[in-house]
């Protein structure tokens, strides 16, 4: 994580924190201190425990003792809540953006997709990450409602690291759908929209479940341990 600039600091460190989690730089299981992060950051402890009280709050992070704030190592049942919930509201947005979405906008999108298609074939992680998490998002702004784009950010906070960790298997194809939902908004196809981004949610729904599976089963055994 890059350090902070100037203030407001409560903010900025929420949104250092929150990107690391959306990109994948914190993963599942990890441990965050007060002091560590706030020496990678350059700030004061305030903020960062600030920060990290907020984020708890949002189930984005766990307390499991007063001193021992984690990502959360998500269970099966939350990620299956969670996708029921992407697949309608980012089902919604996708049909909204065929019709509101500007050429200039669409064409914008399509260069966001190239740009996270070269960082795949680099095998550039981080960069695909982000840019995966950028171009579900970028749908709620086109279809022109913020408030979604809210409560969708929400959700992406806490699949993050689980996203990241799927993207350590090399998945294959993972445009494929993108490229079926940007043609869609081209042609102002609604229905055809929201099939595309559902069926891109759902491609990874076998992975991620074994990703959880594997994961859930260390936090078992450090525990024991």
């Amino acid at each position: 994580m890059d350090l902070i600039g100037r203030t407001p600091l409560g903010d900025q460190v929420y949104e250092r924190i929150a990107k690391a989690l959306l990109t994948g730089q914190l993963r599942p299981n990890d441990r965050l201190t007060i002091r560590g992060l706030a020496d990678q950051l350059g700030v004061s402890s305030t903020p960062v425990r600030d920060a990290v009280k907020q984020l708890v709050q949002e189930n984005v992070l766990e307390h499991r003792s007063p001193k021992d704030v984690r990502v959360p190592v998500m269970s099966e049942a939350t990620y299956l809540e969670i996708l029921a919930i992407r697949l309608s509201l980012e089902g919604l947005a996708a049909e909204r953006a065929a019709q509101h979405a500007t050429p200039v906008e669409i064409h914008a999108l399509r260069t966001l997709l190239e740009r996270n298609d070269r960082a795949i074939q680099q095998r550039d992680w981080t960069l695909a990450v982000e840019g995966n998490q950028e171009f579900h998002l970028a749908l709620s702004k086109l279809a022109g409602m913020p408030t979604l784009q809210t409560v969708l950010k929400g959700l992406w906070l806490q699949m993050g690291p689980l996203v990241a960790c799927y993207y350590d298997t090399g998945p294959d194809r993972l445009n494929t759908h993108h490229y079926a939902l940007l043609r869609a908004l081209e042609v102002r196809d609604g229905i055809a929209a929201r099939q595309a981004i559902e069926a891109d949610l759902l491609s990874a729904r076998s992975v991620m479940l074994e990703q959880i599976a594997a994961l859930r089963a260390r936090l078992v055994t450090s525990e024991v341990a």
